[in-house]
């Protein structure tokens, strides 16, 4: 009976469920969801876009819909690594760790809960600012389904902010401060990808391998950031996910090495 409780009680689809649980029973996660989609949807509707050029409206149009979530990106980022310190700063990861003492397969269970969350804010918000797209400019804008530019858009949105939402939950776990992790956090996705608008040219090359970067590569639009140099699809997300697991893996590492 002993053996099939502790199985129970560590397994990877428990530990997630629990996460789910007790994100979903807290308030904040609908106000930060709320937000984050009211501010995206403003930005792409009340703002004004210059007309497309011609033979190039595919392109615009999918390059303003993926500018719609650089507001719920980092909002929703930040908020990320706060669900990881706030296990710390709340006293909680004495109850986390004693359901689950792996500690391991909670931050694995955070970090895909927090992915999950992540992506279904992220695909609320490409769909809406579709919607809003197709109303403002119905001569203007195109969507169409059998060219991969749309597809860059429709899934690579979303596959950045999961990405970028894991990264957040490893970044929180590793410092377990939540001034700290906001720090780092903010810093990656808004202040080091303009570093060359300061004169910091040697730090302005590398904002191709920055999560800002490797999101604009994905996405081909430029809406995550300013980027020296296109990295391709699929190096840009190779370079995404070792953001997203290099985060967790230095977390999990640092976590193994502490009491608490």
């Amino acid at each position: 009976m002993s053996a099939t409780l502790e199985k129970a009680r560590l397994s990877y689809g428990n530990a997630v469920g629990a996460e789910w649980l007790k994100l979903t029973t807290m308030r904040g996660m609908w106000w930060v969801a709320i937000a984050s989609v009211a501010l995206s949807l403003v930005t792409v509707g009340t703002s004004s876009h210059a007309p497309p050029e011609a033979g190039a409206e595919l392109d615009w149009t999918m390059s303003t819909i993926a500018s719609a979530i650089v507001t719920a990106w980092v909002i929703v980022s930040v908020y990320a690594a706060l669900q990881a310190t706030g296990e710390w700063s709340s006293g909680m990861y004495r109850v986390t760790f004693a359901v689950v003492p792996k500690r391991n397969l909670w931050l694995a269970a955070k970090a895909t809960v927090m992915g999950i969350y992540a992506g279904l804010v992220a695909i609320v918000v490409t769909a809406a600012s579709t919607a809003i797209m197709l109303f403002r400019y119905p001569d203007e804008s195109v969507v169409d389904l059998a060219d991969v530019r749309t597809w860059e858009t429709f899934i690579g949105v979303p596959a950045v902010c999961v990405m970028t939402a894991i990264m957040a939950v490893g970044i929180g776990a590793l410092v377990r401060s939540s001034g700290i992790a906001v720090v780092v956090v903010v810093g990656l996705l808004v202040l080091l990808p303009f570093a060359g608008l300061f004169g910091l040219d040697w730090l302005a090359e590398i904002t191709a391998y920055l999560p800002t970067g490797a999101g604009d590569s994905i996405v081909q639009s430029g809406a995550f950031g300013a980027s020296s140099k296109d990295l391709g699809v699929w190096l840009g997300s190779a370079v995404m996910l070792a953001w997203s697991v290099g985060a967790c893996l230095f977390a999990a590492i640092a976590m193994k090495r502490r009491d608490a």
